[in-house]
C-alpha cells in the first residue's frame, strides 16, 4: 500500500501526504524512485509530503533515468511504467535475488503498449527501456503476478486516449483491489468488468490526497499463527475489511479452532484446539510461510493449495520451506499445487533462510515454541518488508530463537 500511495502521488500535480508508511526496504525503494521521477519528497512527523510531477510536464525532457529497485518486484512492475511515461528511456535494475526472478510478463505488457524493454538473458533485470507508454489495447497474461496490472492502472489513465486490457489467469486478485481502492481514492476511475476487462478512459488527473496507510496483514500474520500456536496476542491497525490479500489468515486460524475476537478496532487471537485444515493460497502465496508455520503445529496433515505460485519469490518458497521446517522435524510433501505440512513435534536447528524474509520469520517464530534454539544463518533479509521484526519479537517474548548476522 506504501508503493501504490507514492507512485499515486508522484502522479497527482499538488502535494500529497502519505502517513504511516512502511520503513521496508520495499518502501524505501519507492521513494527513492519517485524522486528520481521528479517526486518532492518530504519526510514528516506523520510519513511523507510527496509532491508531484505537473503533468503539463508529460514527457519529460530527452533524458533518460535510471531507478535501482532494490529486491522489490512490485516496485520494479509499479514504477517501470511510469518510467515509461515520464521519460523516453529508462534503465530499471535492482539487487539480491530480485536478479534471479523472471520479468517475462512485465517485458510483454509494456511492448504491448508501445514500449520496448531489453532485459538480460531476455528476461531479467537490468531493463533497459525505450520509447513512451501508449494507450491502447491489449491481453495481459497475468498467471505468475497481478503486478504489472497494477502497473498499468496506475499509467494508463494519463494518456490522451482510452486504453483496454484483457487479462488472462488473473493471479492475486486483491492486490488489484488494493490498486482500485487508491485509485479511486485519488480520484482514478477504472471499468472493472469481472477482473477479465479493464476500461481505461484516457486525459484523467490524479488528484492530490492525504491517505494513511493502514496495518500489514502480511507481518501480522506471523504474530498471528504463533499465538494461535501458543499464546495469546491482541494487535492494533488492522482493518477487519482490508483489500489485502492476507486477511484470509483469519479463515485459516478459524479452521484451526483459535479464539478471535475484534474489540475497540483490535483483533485478539488466543490459542485454540490446532485442527489441521486445508486453505487454498492462490490469492494470497505470501501466506504460505505463516501458514505452513501454523500447520506445522496442528495435529494431523495440513494441506495448502497454490504452491506453484512460490517458484518464483524471493527464494523458491516452495522448497525453502520444505527444507528449512524439515531441518526442525516436520515433513513438508509438495505434489503437484499442493503442500502437505505433517504436523507433529517441533524440535530446534540450524536452518537458512535463503536469504527470504518470510522464510526467516517463519523460522524465527517456530522458536517461540521448541526446546532447542532455531539458529537462522541470515535474519537480514527482513529488512525487505518488516525491519522491526525481531525488536517486536523481543517486546513480546524473550524467544528461543539466535539471530545470526542481524
Amino acid at each position: 500500500m506504501t508503493q501504490r500511495a507514492i507512485a499515486a502521488a508522484l502522479l497527482a500535480p499538488g502535494a500529497s501526504e502519505v502517513r504511516n508508511p512502511s520503513q521496508c526496504s520495499d518502501a524505501l525503494a519507492a521513494v527513492d524512485a519517485a524522486g528520481i521521477l521528479g517526486a518532492q519528497i518530504e519526510t514528516t512527523a506523520a510519513g511523507y509530503r510527496i509532491t508531484g510531477v505537473p503533468q503539463t510536464r508529460f514527457p519529460l525532457p530527452e533524458t533518460g533515468i535510471s531507478l535501482h529497485v532494490r529486491e522489490s518486484a512490485l516496485c520494479a512492475r509499479l514504477f517501470a511504467p511510469v518510467a515509461a511515461l515520464l521519460y523516453p528511456a529508462a534503465a530499471i535494475t535492482g539487487s539480491g535475488t530480485l536478479l534471479r526472478r523472471p520479468m517475462d510478463d512485465l517485458i510483454t505488457a509494456l511492448a504491448a503498449f508501445g514500449v520496448t524493454a531489453t532485459a538480460a538473458g531476455n528476461r531479467y533485470l537490468p531493463l533497459q527501456l525505450h520509447g513512451a507508454l501508449q494507450h491502447g489495447t491489449a491481453t495481459v497474461d497475468a498467471s505468475a503476478s497481478s503486478q504489472i496490472i497494477s502497473g498499468l492502472l496506475m499509467t494508463l489513465p494519463l494518456l490522451q486516449g482510452d486504453s483496454e486490457i484483457t487479462v488472462k489467469k488473473l493471479a492475486s486478485r486483491p492486490y488489484v483491489d488494493m490498486t482500485l481502492e487508491l485509485l479511486q481514492t485519488f480520484g482514478i476511475a477504472v471499468e472493472n468488468n469481472g477482473y477479465e476487462r479493464f476500461g481505461i478512459r484516457g486525459n484523467q488527473r490524479y488528484t492530490p490526497q492525504t491517505c494513511t496507510v493502514e496495518g500489514d496483514w502480511s507481518g501480522a500474520a506471523f504474530w498471528l499463527a504463533a499465538a494461535a500456536v501458543g499464546g495469546e496476542i491482541t494487535m492494533e491497525g488492522l482493518h477487519a475489511g482490508s483489500a489485502q490479500a492476507d486477511r484470509a489468515i483469519l479463515q485459516v486460524l478459524q479452521q484451526v479452532g483459535a479464539q478471535l475476537q475484534w474489540a475497540d478496532g483490535a483483533l485478539t487471537v488466543r490459542r485454540g484446539s490446532l485442527n489441521a485444515f486445508r486453505f487454498n493460497a492462490s490469492d494470497c502465496p505470501d501466506l504460505f510461510p505463516p501458514v505452513a508455520l501454523l500447520a506445522a503445529f496442528c495435529n494431523g496433515i495440513s494441506i495448502i493449495e497454490g504452491a506453484e505460485r512460490l517458484a518464483h519469490k524471493e527464494s523458491n518458497r516452495a522448497a525453502a520451506l520444505q527444507d528449512t521446517f524439515g531441518k526442525l522435524g516436520v515433513t513438508i510433501t509438495i505434489e503437484k499445487n499442493e503442500m502437505a505440512v505433517h504436523g507433529g513435534s517441533v524440535h530446534g536447528g540450524k536452518v537458512s533462510s535463503f536469504h527470504d524474509h518470510r522464510i526467516a520469520m517463519a523460522a524465527a517464530c517456530a522458536g517461540l515454541f521448541t526446546d532447542e534454539a532455531v539458529e537462522i544463518d541470515d535474519t537480514r533479509c527482513v529488512n525487505k518488508s518488516y525491519p522491526a521484526f525481531f525488536t517486536d519479537m523481543e517486546t513480546i517474548t524473550r524467544a528461543n530463537v539466535t539471530n545470526v548476522l542481524m
